[in-house]
């Protein structure tokens, strides 16, 4: 009488993917391993292997002759067409409407930005105006201190030469 087998093909199977959803390549060693030791390495290897070999084949086996659409009941072909004509229809619909969709949240990003920027606009605007604006004050203050620096000068200067006869004039006193 043959003795069971130690793990299931299923827990093997479980195994190998839980391998692959970590990243990890599941090959009989690591499968092993992850089973916590138990099992035998050929058993493994060939349960993997088969597994692996028939995941990617068809949901529906088709039978040796091939059908084709055309070749279906006429009933059953037409419910079929008609059910892949709404499914391509509702496509076209929602391709539509998703585009749709998408301009418009261009379009708002779009005027988000514009009204953004044209307020970063305005206050450098603003900005310019009032450095203008304390420019030509400045300009301003600047001519009338170069005036009062022109009269103080003219003054300084007839000090001075009032203050040049006046020492002239007091020498001539004293000498």
């Amino acid at each position: 009488m043959a003795r069971h087998p130690e793990v299931t093909e299923q827990e093997i199977i479980d195994a190998g993917l839980a391998l692959e959803k970590r990243g990890r390549r599941p090959n009989p060693g690591a499968i092993r391993k992850e089973l916590g030791d138990r099992g035998g390495l050929a058993r493994i290897k060939s349960i993997w292997e088969a597994y692996s070999d028939n995941r990617d084949d068809p949901l529906y086996e088709s039978s040796k002759e091939s059908l084709t659409f055309d070749s279906l009941p006429t009933h059953y072909a037409d419910n079929a067409q008609t059910l892949i004509d709404k499914v391509v229809h509702a496509m076209k619909q929602m391709a539509i409407a998703g585009y749709i969709d998408a301009q418009k949240i261009f379009e708002r990003r779009l005027k988000s930005l514009e009204a953004a920027h044209e307020q970063a606009l305005e206050h450098y605007k603003e900005s310019e105006r009032s450095a203008d604006e304390c420019l030509q004050k400045l300009e301003g203050e600047l001519d009338e201190l170069q005036t009062e620096l022109d009269s103080l000068a003219q003054q300084n200067a007839k000090l001075l030469i009032e203050n040049a006869e006046m020492r002239g004039k007091l020498e001539a006193v004293k000498g």
